[in-house]
């Protein structure tokens, strides 16, 4: 699996958990709906990936570290927490989803960001998964 297919099977099983009535994608909404669309989720990919030696001895496998950004938006943090909270589970869950190659996640729990306007506020978290390659 490529690096935008793990991005596309993490938003997948993040909605599926979240639900059709959460925006959950690699972009925020439109400008005009976004308010209205809040809390809204977005999972990105971070530039760059760690390839690293995985498989005890023998180094037969491979194993990639793919980063991604995952933020929630909402109108207050009071809003975003529970969302975060249901994110990073279902983050957690993608080792135990067939198809997925994941092998491992790494996601702390959501924290502050910067504020991209006055009337919203932003949650987020580095979440970095060990894919394993063949």
């Amino acid at each position: 699996m490529t690096d935008v297919d793990i991005l596309k099977f993490a938003i997948d099983a993040v909605a599926e958990v979240l639900g059709d009535e959460l925006w959950v994608a690699d972009h925020l909404p439109p400008a005009d709906e976004l308010e209205k669309l809040t809390p809204a989720v977005t999972v990105d990919l971070l530039p760059g990936s760690e390839v690293v030696p995985w498989g005890a001895d023998t180094g037969e496998y491979i194993s990639e570290i793919i980063s991604l950004d995952v933020e929630v938006v909402g109108v207050s943090r009071v809003q975003c927490t529970p969302v975060g909270d249901r994110v990073r589970a279902a983050l957690h869950q993608l080792p135990f989803l067939e198809g997925s190659g994941v092998k491992s996640v790494d996601c702390p729990r959501f924290s502050t960001r910067e504020d991209i306007n006055p009337q919203l506020r932003v949650l987020g978290a580095v979440v970095d998964l060990m894919v394993l390659k063949t």
